[in-house]
């Protein structure tokens, strides 16, 4: 990997665990939804909520990749259905994406992006609709890449070439790194990229084509960096 300029990291339990996080958001939405629209609180719990989104993402093909509008949609028909104006679906979106970006990184992470940052060009590349520029270790990006942007997500091919357009660089010299062995491994390497595999929960490879590199924690990921070109 002497050659890797650039990396695209994913996010989500990659950087921090995910589902606590929107769990957390779930839960305080349904607060925040009981003091606005108690008739919609009193008909749909945090689970019901969940439910509805997952059942837009499955029968709403055409936007089941940006995670922001399908959720939207789903507020959007749970207002209707208990007769309040489905336009009230932007605001509780926005409450939302205020508490989804309550994150909590994992130890290792700021330290490693930080030596990361100072010697390789990165971008955020995520299939999940959190923003770096809205949290405090933004600056230690160049960019980012969602699949709400790109409009597809991983592991398709397109995400990754978008990633790399954005970094100006061909893909033999992007790292990808993540935690999810079939969208961020094997999705990097179809598309050209080194792919490495954040496995933080020492779980086993099950796949063929094998990414170039595991790691437990990212900074792993530094030391391993470190092994093939100084930092």
């Amino acid at each position: 990997m002497k050659h890797i300029r650039g990396i695209s990291l994913d996010l989500d339990d990659t950087l921090w665990d995910v589902w606590s996080v929107i769990r957390r958001a779930e839960v305080a939405l349904h607060r925040h939804i009981q003091a606005r629209y108690p008739d919609v609180a009193s008909r749909y719990d945090a689970d019901a909520i969940r439910d509805l989104r997952n059942q837009i993402v499955e029968t709403r093909p055409d936007i089941a990749y940006d995670l922001t509008e399908s959720r939207r949609v789903s507020f959007a028909l749970m207002l209707e259905s208990c007769g309040h104006d489905p336009e009230g679906s932007h605001a509780l979106m926005a409450y939302f994406l205020e508490l989804r970006h309550e994150v909590e990184l994992f130890p290792d992470v700021q330290p490693a992006l930080e030596a990361l940052s100072a010697r390789y060009d990165v971008i955020a590349l995520s299939n999940g609709n959190a923003d770096v520029g809205r949290l405090p270790i933004g600056p230690l990006f160049k960019g980012q890449v969602s699949a709400a942007s790109a409009g597809v997500k991983k592991p398709d091919s397109r995400i990754f070439q978008a990633g790399c357009e954005q970094l100006g660089m061909g893909p033999e010299a992007v790292l990808h790194v993540g935690d999810h062995p079939i969208e961020d491994v094997l999705g990097a390497k179809g598309a050209g990229l080194s792919a490495v595999w954040v496995n933080r929960t020492a779980a086993p490879w099950t796949y063929p084509q094998k990414p170039d590199a595991e790691v437990q924690n990212m900074a792993e990921l530094v030391t391993l960096l470190e092994s093939v070109r100084q930092i």
